[in-house]
């Protein structure tokens, strides 16, 4: 029964601010998510992403020590979410809140997180920055959890990790051992010397080409940029993985 603006200053207003300066305050947060110009609508005429980031505005208006953002941004679109994300952050560190922000998308997270804590079944699998967590996941779970990995089991002997026709310096003692490594850290060059593959498929996602490369060791994603001569499925290829990181197989610490 409350507008929009009336919503975002009510906890202000019943706390026993002025009603003026809290309607201010409101329609400022309100005009940094996206919202100028709705103050006078009812909820039930906003969309469902207009109404997240209404609640976004009751909750940032009241300055709280502690702020909990569960799921906020759901029902909103891609395009919209990227921005709004990019405003809860930028209004996160403009009020020196604290917040914990609950979320299943893995980009998301990377974007406005300083610190992330990845569950697996109700457990802390590890913490960390989103740059350790991407670049250093110390499990199978968290490497196939944070973004796209490609996983490879292997054996590690004298330093060197073997699979295959694959050889890759690693750290850590000798024995079976799991490697990951990113799609966008995979080059495809030509087939003159291992590890060779075969190109199973080509998909062009506008910014980058995406392969799927068949392997002695197993299927690999490739984020690779776009060429003029984009490789087609049956194109025999060499491969060169950058930063490959040892990852403990059974989701303990790394090795």
């Amino acid at each position: 029964h409350m507008s929009v603006l009336d919503n975002v200053a009510y906890a202000p207003v019943i706390r026993g601010g002025d009603r003026r300066e809290a309607q201010a305050r409101a329609r400022k947060i309100l005009a940094m998510l996206g919202l100028d110009g709705l103050g006078a609508r009812l909820p039930s005429e906003l969309s469902g992403g207009q109404q997240q980031r209404v609640a976004v505005a009751r909750a940032i208006v009241q300055q709280p020590d502690v702020l909990l953002f569960d799921e906020p941004l759901s029902n909103v679109d891609a395009k919209l979410r990227r921005r709004v994300r990019a405003e809860i952050r930028d209004l996160q560190q403009r009020f020196g809140l604290t917040a914990v922000y609950v979320t299943h998308d893995q980009e998301e997270a990377l974007a406005v997180s300083d610190r992330i804590v990845v569950m697996d079944h109700g457990r802390i699998a590890q913490i960390g920055t989103p740059h350790d967590l991407y670049d250093r996941p110390n499990s199978r779970f968290v490497a196939d959890f944070i973004g796209d990995a490609n996983l490879i089991e292997g054996e590690v002997a004298g330093g060197t990790f073997h699979a295959a026709d694959l050889a890759l310096p690693v750290s850590g003692p000798d024995g079976p051992a799991l490697v990951s490594v990113r799609p966008e850290r995979i080059a495809l060059e030509a087939p003159d010397a291992a590890p060779l593959g075969t190109v199973a498929s080509a998909s062009y996602l506008g910014s980058r080409m995406e392969y799927v490369v068949t392997t002695g060791f197993g299927d690999l994603l490739v984020s690779a940029p776009i060429t003029a001569q984009a490789l087609t499925p049956g194109a025999k290829v060499g491969l060169r993985l950058d930063g490959a990181v040892r990852t403990a197989r059974d989701g303990g610490m790394t090795a």
